[in-house]
């Protein structure tokens, strides 16, 4: 079994290149999945993140309004930081299970913060996938229905694309067709299953 970290800013592509992964076979563990699903009602960071943040964020059937967690954590670094330290540690151990549990060939971890936390699990490599800034404004403002200056800012929030090529072991330039994203993905997938 080999773990593949895979790591990329605001619409660059990732989720393409993790799915084209899975098709393959490989297994894809989500942080941002888990960390949904540590906020919900019976989730494992739920009651920590009321006790934090109040009861101001819930919505009227009890659940926590991500939307409003989002408003007070954007722009203030200090409860961001505080919402990490809530959360961070139930993802990390929940991808520990599934990583335990997994059958798969080739895990991919799906981590957009891969390079900006202190992620603690070893990985045999890691990719970013990265994609010209005005491409990746473009696909955000269609996906999310967002403004430029919305997009602007949520990248202004994360590191530079040189930054994680800099550390990172392999990078997608996710600028071509679907086909040669496919191509490239399947490159690095047998390169990996076929390292063991």
């Amino acid at each position: 079994m080999k773990i593949l970290g895979i790591t990329g800013g605001i619409g660059a592509g990732k989720s393409s290149v993790t799915r084209i992964f899975a098709e393959l076979g490989a297994e894809i563990i989500d942080a941002d999945q888990l960390a949904r699903e540590i906020l919900e009602p019976q989730g494992a960071a739920f009651s920590d993140v009321i006790t934090a943040f109040g009861k101001n964020i819930l919505k009227s059937d009890g659940s926590i309004d991500r939307k409003r967690l989002a408003e007070i954590v954007f722009h203030n670094d200090e409860k961001l930081s505080l919402l990490n330290r809530l959360t961070h540690h139930y993802v990390f151990l929940e991808m520990e299970r599934k990583i335990a549990r997994s059958q798969a060939r080739l895990i991919c971890l799906d981590v957009p913060l891969l390079f900006s936390c202190e992620f603690p699990i070893a990985c045999d490599k890691t990719l970013v996938v990265t994609a010209p800034e005005k491409m990746r404004i473009a696909r955000v403002m269609k996906r999310d229905g967002c403004t430029r200056r919305q997009v602007l800012e949520r990248m202004k929030k994360q590191l530079s694309e040189e930054v994680m090529r800099n550390r990172a072991d392999m990078v997608i330039e996710n600028v071509g067709s679907p086909e040669q994203l496919r191509v490239a993905v399947g490159e690095i997938y047998k390169e990996m299953t076929e390292q063991e």
